[in-house]
């Protein structure tokens, strides 16, 4: 059976880099052992992982270009322990929201390791990220002239939809003629020009241009294509960018079969075209920024389940107390995840099943015509790449609260970082009122 993890197994069985699976009966006992001390669902993250995958990616970049600023997106995983640990090995933070901003400054960010990056903000939230004094990646003209008459930012930024983008999902192409994000090529030098007469005296440049992609010539391209816009804005304008920010989108493996991405090839392309465009332009030498999220952290995490009920109908349905108010992604985009049963690691497979929840919808199905060994209630299933927009995306929908979660450290201490929630939570801001 195959399996992944690395703090729940001996560590001479560590697996390779972003690798969606190994051997070892070793480690479904530990998740068992887990599964029956917490109880699920649960999320296990192992902290060994996050280090790995942060200074694989630094040691990748810094290789290849000495100036590197890494800002985690918070959105991927939002839980105060797993951004102080981030924060803690030189991680910048990327925010999309004010209550970000806060869990950044919380875990020990200081304000010029944050980027503000929201998208149709009120007034109100970008006033509040003014005040807190973090830098303002603006996704639109319009937002940055809704602060007129509070201040300018002390670095701007504007975020550049290409007309071009990829990802796994169409929910998840974050760039081109569709994508509600950033501003238009044709618009761009709009936008600088109004903030240069705004006084604003630093300047960045952001883009955002896929997600969850693996191909290394992408990230080269995307990075000619911003750097030809700083120059177009520094030929026009007069404006140096201190940083190109060429966003996130690192893919990692779900499926069986699938490679992990090439960082290593991808910094050397992505270094390239920084260094020469920068040179052929006349650009100096800016930082150059990321963004990742899913990358550092997707594959540090297994979601563990339990078998509730096994109905065979037309078809067979396994039902488990994982549903789409806690991984929402199979129900929002079809999206695969790799699941074991790993109370039987030996078992062969047997039958074809949906893997279901106890959702009131049709949609709630983590896994459609999956092969599973023989089944049965009480058997605990994993979850694989769990750490990225799982519980960030989650919901108390059907009045079911949300799992705990437990962080394995380095030293191999299990230390619960978010507690099961109660029915008390879902009722926590609810007011009963005298009804006539």
């Amino acid at each position: 059976m195959r399996i992944h993890s690395d703090e729940f197994m001996p560590r001479e069985l560590k697996r390779p880099a972003h690798s969606n699976s190994y051997e070892s009966v070793a480690a479904a006992h530990e998740l068992v052992s887990l599964a029956r001390t917490h109880g699920t669902p649960l999320l296990v993250t192992s902290q060994s992982r996050i280090s790995d995958n942060f200074y694989r990616l630094k040691g990748a970049f810094e290789k290849h270009y000495g100036d590197v600023a890494i800002k985690y997106a918070i959105k991927a995983n939002s839980n105060p322990s797993i951004i102080k640990i981030l924060a803690g090995m030189g991680a910048g933070m990327d925010a999309s929201s004010p209550a970000e901003i806060d869990l950044a400054v919380m875990a020990g960010v200081g304000k010029d390791r944050i980027m503000f990056s929201p998208n149709y903000a009120s007034r109100t939230e970008l006033e509040y990220g003014l005040n807190a004094g973090v830098a303002i990646n603006f996704d639109d003209i319009g937002q940055f002239e809704s602060l007129s008459g509070s201040g300018v930012p002390g670095l701007v930024s504007f975020r550049l939809n290409p007309g071009f983008g990829k990802g796994e999902f169409p929910g998840i192409t974050l760039s081109g003629p569709d994508s509600k994000f950033g501003i238009p090529e044709s618009r761009i030098l709009d936008a600088y020009a109004l903030a240069k007469d705004c006084a604003a005296k630093r300047f960045g440049i952001h883009m955002m241009c896929g997600s969850n992609v693996r191909d290394p010539e992408y990230f080269g391209i995307i990075t000619s294509k911003i750097l030809e816009t700083a120059a177009r804005i520094k030929s026009e304008l007069g404006i140096r960018m201190e940083f190109v920010d060429i966003g996130g989108g690192f893919g990692v493996p779900y499926r069986p079969g699938e490679k992990p991405i090439d960082i290593e090839k991808t910094a050397e392309m992505v270094a390239k075209e920084f260094k020469s465009k920068s040179a052929e332009y006349g650009l100096g030498k800016p930082q150059l920024m990321m963004e990742p999220g899913r990358y550092l952290i997707a594959d540090t995490t297994v979601l563990l389940g339990t078998v509730n009920h096994v109905k065979r109908n037309e078809k067979i349905f396994v039902g488990t107390d994982i549903g789409m108010n806690l991984l929402l992604r199979p129900a929002l985009y079809g999206a695969y995840h790799e699941l074991y049963v790993v109370t039987r690691p030996d078992a062969r497979l047997a039958i074809t099943a949906d893997v279901v929840g106890e959702v009131c919808e049709n949609t709630d199905a983590i896994a459609r015509d999956r092969r599973l060994p023989e089944v049965l209630a009480g058997d605990v299933i994993a979850v694989m790449n769990a750490g990225a927009y799982v519980y960030g995306m989650s919901s108390q929908y059907n009045g079911r609260p949300r799992p705990e979660e437990v962080l394995i450290t380095q030293s191999g201490k299990q230390l619960v970082i978010r507690r099961r929630e109660t029915s008390a939570d879902l009722m926590s801001t609810a007011r009963f009122t005298e009804q006539g």
